[in-house]
């Protein structure tokens, strides 16, 4: 109505004058348009809707991570005692947009988290009988994660100690026993 009162002289229009100059309006310009179109140019860019997030790790990523820091719990814990774990397993690798909040209030970390053990549930890496508020590893996951764990590259010292010398000025001692004094 507000727009329809643009075209209304006042106290001369009544709504249906001021619609009559409105349609009389756009029919006006709609026969200039085809009497002289516009110039054809190049499409105007487009510009996706809505806000642009920061850049954010994909959702597969929280998958190892997930099930490692469930193996290392014991295969059955609690979300309140695994959320912060969790965080602190993942925390050197989040991107900016990760640690935006979601609608739900939720750090989107945890959200792609949630989703990925929601994967997780479907493939049968956790169980989906559990009790409310606890994540568990399925015997399948237990497999995979030890599956997983067999297959990790060993240590950055064992990688460094399989090296072969270069000369008599190697900067490190191929001795293993010394290896094993340093802590990681």
């Amino acid at each position: 109505m507000q727009r329809l009162k643009a075209w209304a002289e006042p106290l001369e229009d009544t709504a249906e004058s001021a619609l009559t100059k409105a349609l009389d309006a756009a029919e006006e310009a709609r026969n200039r348009t085809r009497v002289n179109p516009p110039k054809t140019a190049a499409p105007a860019p487009r510009v996706p809707r809505g806000r642009r997030t920061p850049p954010k790790l994909p959702q597969k990523e929280f998958r190892k991570p997930l099930l490692e820091v469930l193996y290392e719990m014991g295969g059955s814990v609690r979300v309140t005692d695994l959320r912060p774990v969790m965080r602190n397993r993942v925390m050197s690798a989040l991107l900016p947009g990760d640690l935006q909040h979601v609608s739900t209030g939720e750090e989107r970390w945890w959200n792609a988290t949630c989703w990925e053990r929601s994967n997780l549930i479907k493939e049968g890496y956790l169980r989906n009988d559990s009790p409310r508020g606890t994540w568990e590893l399925s015997e399948r996951g237990i497999e995979h994660v030890d599956e997983l764990r067999s297959k990790a590259p060993d240590s950055f010292i064992d990688h460094l100690l399989a090296m072969p010398e270069v000369g008599d000025d190697a900067d490190f001692d191929r001795d293993r026993s010394a290896s094993r004094r340093i802590e990681l």
